[in-house]
C-alpha cells in the first residue's frame, strides 16, 4: 500500500512539474528570433526575455518592439508582454499547421504614420514571391487576439491629421 501511495504521489509530482515547466530560451534563441523577425519584416525587431511554458504551449516575450522606418523614428510597435499560445498537436502532421490559439498583448503601443511617399507599416511577406509548385508546406492560423492596456495612434503627415490618445506625445 505504501508503494502505491508513493507511486501516486510521484505521478502527481511529475504532472505538476511538467505542467509548470518554464524554460528560459536564452540569448542564443532570442538573438535568432530577433534576426529572423528583422529579416522577415525588413525592420529591426527587439525581444527581451524569451521563455516557453512547455505544457501549456505558451511562448512569452517581454519588451518586444518593432522599430520605425528609420533609426531616428519612434517605434512602430512595442509591447511589455506578448504571449503566443500554440496548439502543438497540429505541428507534427505530414503537412504541418501552426495553429496559434491566442495572442495576448499587454501594455502595448502602436504608431501608424502616413506620408505622401507611403506609410510606416511593416511589409509582411506573403510567401508568393517566387514560383509555386503547388500548395504551401505549412499553414498558420490565428484564432484569437486579445490586447489590453494599449494605445493606438495614427498620424497622417500629409493631411496634418492625428488620431490617438495623447496628441502632444505624438510630436517629439
Amino acid at each position: 500500500m505504501a508503494s502505491r501511495a508513493a507511486a501516486v504521489a510521484g505521478a502527481i509530482l511529475a504532472v505538476t512539474l511538467v505542467s509548470t515547466l518554464t524554460v528560459d530560451l536564452g540569448p542564443a534563441v532570442r538573438s535568432l528570433a530577433e534576426r529572423e523577425a528583422t529579416r522577415q519584416l525588413k525592420r529591426p525587431v527587439h525581444i527581451g526575455p524569451l521563455r516557453i511554458l512547455v505544457a501549456r504551449g505558451i511562448v512569452e516575450m517581454r519588451d518586444f518592439s518593432i522599430e520605425g522606418l528609420k533609426p531616428t523614428d519612434r517605434p512602430f510597435f512595442t509591447a511589455k508582454r506578448l504571449l503566443v499560445t500554440l496548439d502543438w498537436s497540429k505541428v507534427v502532421a505530414r503537412r504541418p499547421e501552426f495553429v496559434i490559439t491566442s495572442v495576448d498583448l499587454t501594455d502595448w503601443q502602436m504608431l501608424v504614420e502616413k506620408w505622401d511617399s507611403g506609410d510606416n507599416f511593416p511589409k509582411i511577406p506573403s510567401g508568393d514571391e517566387g514560383p509555386s509548385s503547388g500548395p504551401g508546406r505549412t499553414t498558420v492560423t490565428l484564432r484569437q487576439l486579445r490586447a489590453s492596456r494599449g494605445q493606438f495612434a495614427y498620424v497622417d503627415h500629409e493631411m496634418g491629421a492625428e488620431v490617438g490618445p495623447h496628441r502632444d506625445e505624438l510630436h517629439d
